[in-house]
């Protein structure tokens, strides 16, 4: 099989378009690039070949492609919701005046139901006023007055056995003792004994010993100290 005639391509083609447009090419001038072309050209090849420093950080964190992503930006969006938070704005302050106003309404209200002239009102105040007592004073000066001067004896014991966590206070704890002194109901000194036995400091706990020696208390009650006294001391 005879051999076939060298051309000029490159390649092998029978084509005679072929052969008319590489003989077209070869006519071009060959001038070199421009050295800022030249520039260009390495610098576009360097940076295609470097990784985005996206991909960079994220493997140097361990993240897997684009879970690093959503890392950060919760990162971020949580720093910034944090700084909201901090600033005061004028929603923030708006806020805070609105808990304040509760505050104040829900003592007015349980001042009032303190007050009232039914003692089943008194006692749903007594309820309410436990519930905030240690935290405020002037609910726990009305607690006080209740436990001290009510017409009922069930508003009276009730409001005793709420002021419970205030025996430790100085001012409190000392009107509790004189009122324990001084009460002349078994009801009375059964929610005031009650009230020291569970509450009560060394120094209380010695009163109301003295009181029971002393026959000041009702005889029951009597009893009832020193049953209370002796188990404790087991």
């Amino acid at each position: 099989m005879p051999d076939k005639n060298p051309t000029s391509l490159p390649f092998d083609s029978d084509e005679p378009a072929e052969h008319k447009l590489w003989a077209a090419l070869s006519e071009l001038p060959h001038g070199e690039p421009s050295d800022l072309l030249r520039r260009r050209f390495y610098s576009g090849l360097h940076e295609a070949g470097r990784r985005p420093w996206t991909q960079r950080l994220g493997q140097w964190l361990g993240l897997q492609a684009g879970g690093w992503v959503t890392a950060a930006a919760c990162l971020l969006l949580g720093f910034g919701f944090a700084q909201v938070i901090d600033r005061p704005t004028a929603e923030s302050l708006k806020l805070v005046a609105i808990e304040e106003n509760m505050v104040r309404l829900q003592r007015e209200l349980i001042l009032d139901r303190l007050q009232d002239a039914s003692a089943s009102t008194r006692l749903k105040g007594v309820v309410d006023a436990s519930e905030v007592v240690a935290h405020d004073p002037q609910v726990a000066r009305a607690l006080l007055d209740r436990a001290a001067q009510d017409a009922s004896l069930s508003v009276r014991s009730a409001a005793i056995d709420a002021l419970g966590s205030q025996l430790g206070s100085g001012e409190i704890g000392a009107e509790l003792m004189r009122l324990l002194q001084g009460a002349q109901s078994p009801i009375v000194q059964l929610a005031l004994v009650d009230l020291v036995l569970r509450n009560g400091d060394g120094e209380q706990i010695r009163q109301l010993q003295s009181l029971a020696d002393s026959g000041e208390l009702h005889p029951d009650l009597v009893r009832h100290v020193n049953n209370a006294l002796r188990s404790q001391s087991i």
